[in-house]
């Protein structure tokens, strides 16, 4: 393996994507890594501990968040923010929810009457999540097909009517 091999595989994105196409952004890769943890974890712990309950909706919302980037240097786009505050949004009121039901339980008391509107408040704060999501994976998705190689989004003042669109026309074919 020669050094501009050694360079061609730095360079080249893994799966031999073209060199004009962005891929996820390295930050973005980092708080899915973070996400996907803190998941596992709070999915394994959650049967033991209250907190692993939290963690795993915190780091569900992580996930949320990266998979909302924006290609390109700023990769924290707008609805990443809307994304991010639905997430804590949900993780409180999850972390609540499960908190007063949980207190409740101990008590052996009756649940209060705040428990309906924490499981409402965290449902809206996940559908809001989602949406998000849903929408920034499609706004990614538009504007990376008008990037990609081979496809023009502009037209030329001549092109698109006529001869000039095309050039079989002119040859008399």
């Amino acid at each position: 393996m020669s050094s501009d091999d050694h360079e061609d595989s730095l360079t080249t994105p893994p799966g031999g994507a073209p060199a004009g196409r962005t891929g996820m952004p390295l930050p973005a890769r980092r708080v899915v890594l973070i996400g996907a943890a803190c998941v596992l974890v709070g999915i394994l712990a959650g049967r033991f501990v209250f907190g692993g309950l939290v963690l795993a909706a915190a780091g569900t919302g992580t996930l949320a968040v990266a998979l909302s980037y924006r290609a390109g240097p700023r990769w924290f786009s707008p609805l990443s923010w809307l994304v991010s505050i639905a997430g804590a949004i949900w993780t409180a009121a999850t972390a609540g929810y499960w908190w007063v039901i949980t207190a409740a339980a101990d008590a052996s008391a009756a649940v209060p009457a705040i428990a309906p509107a924490l499981f409402y408040i965290g449902v809206g704060g996940l559908v809001t999540m989602a949406a998000g999501l849903l929408a920034a994976i499609i706004v990614r998705m538009v504007r990376t097909r008008g990037d990609s190689p081979g496809r023009e989004l502009t037209k030329e003042p001549g092109e698109g009517h006529g001869a000039a669109a095309h050039p079989q026309a002119e040859q008399g074919e």
